[in-house]
């Protein structure tokens, strides 16, 4: 009978030992997840922010279309002009529907507005984004949905 009580006191000291490397794992995941989570965040903000790095030098390079992305111009009517600008609007639209689907589906960035303010302005100063974005809405759909949950303001 000795026997088997010590042999249920090892038993029970080998599934306590097992039931706390279970807890150690479990917390050792959890926090390496949480870590992996803010680096995935981290890297899709980065690589928002490097398409818009990219949008911008296009527009850097050629300084006299900045107006119509940042200046509220109009279209320009000359047929190369126009298609340059409208090329320019449609890598724009495409920068910020990323950003706003990466704030949007990854946790950690849900606090970032800069996406959700910045593309509210852009509809604002820039009437070549919104002709391509009217032009072919389902191209954008993140950015479609967060202009239509928030109307301009009448001026």
């Amino acid at each position: 009978m000795a026997d088997l009580d010590l042999f249920g006191g090892i038993a029970s000291i080998g599934v306590i030992s097992s039931l706390l490397v279970s807890a150690w794992q479990a917390r050792e995941l959890a926090r390496q997840t949480a870590t992996n989570t803010g680096i995935a965040a981290a890297s899709a903000m980065y690589n928002s922010i490097e398409r818009l790095h990219y949008v911008d030098g296009c527009i850097a390079a050629d300084p006299s279309i900045g107006t119509y992305f940042y200046g509220g111009r109009s279209l320009p009517s000359e047929a190369d002009s126009r298609a340059h600008v409208l090329v320019i609007a449609r890598m724009l639209a495409d920068t910020l529907d990323y950003g706003l689907m990466i704030t949007k589906l990854i946790p950690d960035t849900g606090s970032y507005d800069g996406w959700r303010d910045y593309a509210l302005e852009m509809r604002r100063s820039s009437p070549a984004l919104v002709w391509v974005v009217r032009d072919h809405p389902s191209w954008w759909p993140a950015l479609v949905g967060h202009w239509s949950a928030n109307p301009e303001r009448a001026a």
